[in-house]
């Protein structure tokens, strides 16, 4: 009666230029970053600045040594992060969510590594860490050289695959002339992608209360990220999805925001598509993908996957896809 959900696509290998540009690269220039910290150390300051205020000159101070031990942390745990999510999930490869992933690795790896290197820079043979010029010159060329690398990367690396390429067209479901039915389901995040969430959030913390103690209280807006990231987690956490005759929409619960509507006569195609929240979406929650559109991602599994007629394209994930989907054909044939 409804199309059958997709089988759950098997693990391909990965391009060895996909590896390249998302962990050899980075961990080079990473390493180039602390090698040159190191080399510098017997000619800097006493403390150091870390921090600039806005016009004002250095307004944060810490160790030398703190600088090039924040490198080589964000060197190993961004690398390994990146490296992390690139390699994960089934399905074919590279998609454009792995090809994002690659290149912001090494596009992070040189705008930090250069900015906290040209922090230093400046500092050399300086008695007095606060007559150190501004940083602010550097912040422009930094980003410039991430972002051209990062460009560069992208056409290097093969061609973006995409997900609907392998997802199964929904079979209208049939109706009774007059009949009208709805689907409704409540999705969840898994409570371990929560616990992971939560857990990195708890980090972000811990080294934000860190750097606030080294400055002696000058970075305390750092606080306002997992602040942030608390609210954005909370947002995410259940979602209704209502598939009805005008069609599909999806919001967050309790508060009924964000939210997603696509009418029925808007749409072109529906599918049943396996969705892995890593390569195709780089994470869970209300998601966006180059190449893949947006979603409202929850878990691993089966989902529904709509192109509507602007050729722009929502997936969420919900079990009993198929059914759902099956019905959302019917109202939008």
């Amino acid at each position: 009666m409804t199309a059958a959900a997709s089988a759950r696509p098997t693990r391909e290998r990965r391009p060895l230029s996909l590896w390249i540009v998302t962990v050899a690269l980075p961990l080079i220039v990473w390493g180039a970053a602390v090698a040159v910290q190191l080399a510098w150390l017997p000619s800097l300051p006493d403390p150091v600045a870390i921090h600039w205020g806005s016009g004002t000159g250095p307004d944060g101070f810490a160790p030398a040594w703190v600088s090039v031990a924040l490198t080589a942390g964000l060197g190993v745990g961004l690398t390994g992060m990146f490296a992390a999510f690139v390699g994960i999930g089934p399905g074919p490869v590279p998609t454009s969510t792995h090809k994002l992933l690659a290149v912001m690795s090494l596009g992070v790896s040189l705008f930090v590594g250069s900015i906290v290197t040209a922090s230093l820079g400046i500092q050399l043979g300086l008695d007095d860490a606060r007559d150190a010029a501004d940083i602010d010159g550097w912040m422009p060329l930094a980003f410039a050289l991430g972002a051209v690398a990062a460009g560069i990367a992208w056409f290097a690396l093969p061609k973006a695959v995409h997900a609907e390429d392998a997802a199964t067209p929904a079979r209208p479901l049939e109706l009774a002339p007059g009949e009208r039915s709805a689907w409704i389901a409540t999705v969840r995040m898994p409570t371990s992608v929560v616990a992971i969430v939560v857990s990195a959030i708890g980090l972000t913390i811990v080294m934000m209360s860190f750097v606030v103690a080294v400055t002696d209280g000058a970075a305390w807006p750092l606080f306002l990220v997992p602040v942030l990231l608390l609210v954005l987690c909370g947002l995410g956490l259940v979602w209704r999805v209502r598939v009805d005759a005008t069609g599909l929409t999806v919001r967050s619960l309790p508060f009924g925001w964000p939210r997603r509507r696509i009418r029925a006569a808007d749409i072109a195609s529906v599918s049943v598509a396996h969705v892995d929240p890593t390569s195709q979406f780089g994470g869970w929650g209300w998601r966006w993908a180059p190449g893949g559109g947006t979603g409202v991602i929850t878990r691993a599994g089966e989902g529904i996957l709509v192109v509507t007629r602007d050729d722009r394209r929502f997936t969420v994930s919900v079990d009993d896809a198929a059914t759902a989907a099956a019905l959302l054909a019917a109202y939008s044939a």
